[in-house]
């Protein structure tokens, strides 16, 4: 898998932001976006919720979870009656999951390709050509050699890297990070395949965010 096409959506959202939020072109950006990186770990580990050893509901919000109005069917249909007596049946589309059905797409991977975002756009910063043209092999063969016990372990993992890099912007670093990176979500049990769908779906909608003023 390559690597490019992704920084490419990346550094069009980026370029559109900073388009949006001009401030941001002559600042120092990396340290925000390593900060927004450790908040949506947090984030994906609380959607794993497999370090919660005090609850008995240790289980991963890795399913859609159904839209609460329409009870997951996407629409609601309505008898109309004159008096007592039934005259006609009508459906409305469920305006609040647009009809799908669904409130929330796999919250785990959601979360887990906003991390990718910031991860990518990271990569970004550091302007070097061979980073962005990495394949997921290369990438995916530095955290081989480093495989831990369990879930939990390459959390705190990926948290060490990013604590590296976040004290020496290093090429070396950010590789390392990226490679334990894609080494927790195989952990979680994404394919690749999943990952490249959410983030452009999810890219997408955070183009969307800028033209709305989010």
């Amino acid at each position: 898998m390559n690597f490019t096409n992704l920084f490419e959506m990346q550094q069009q959202l980026d370029e559109r932001i900073i388009a949006t939020h001009p401030e941001l072109k002559e600042t120092d950006n990396l340290p925000w976006k390593i900060l927004a990186l450790q908040v949506e770990l947090g984030e994906c580990a609380n959607e794993w919720r497999g370090f919660k050893k005090w609850s008995k509901n240790q289980s991963a919000r890795n399913k859609d979870i159904e839209c609460h109005a329409c009870k997951g069917l996407g629409e609601f249909h309505n008898q109309i009656f004159h008096g007592a007596e039934h005259v006609d049946d009508t459906t409305e589309i469920c305006l609040y999951c647009e009809g799908t059905g669904v409130q929330e797409k796999n919250p785990l991977l959601t979360e887990y390709v906003d991390c990718l975002h910031f991860i990518l756009s990271i990569g970004l910063e550091l302007s070097e050509e061979w980073i962005i043209e990495a394949d997921y092999e290369v990438y995916r063969y530095v955290q081989g050699a480093r495989n831990v016990e369990n879930t939990i372990e390459q959390f705190l993992v990926v948290n060490k890297e990013l604590t590296y890099f976040s004290v020496d912007y290093n090429v070396i670093h950010y590789v390392e990070l990226v490679s334990q990176f894609l080494g927790l979500g195989e952990m979680l049990g994404f394919t690749w395949k999943q990952v490249e769908q959410a983030y452009l779906s999810k890219n997408t909608v955070n183009h969307q965010r800028q033209e709305q003023g989010y």
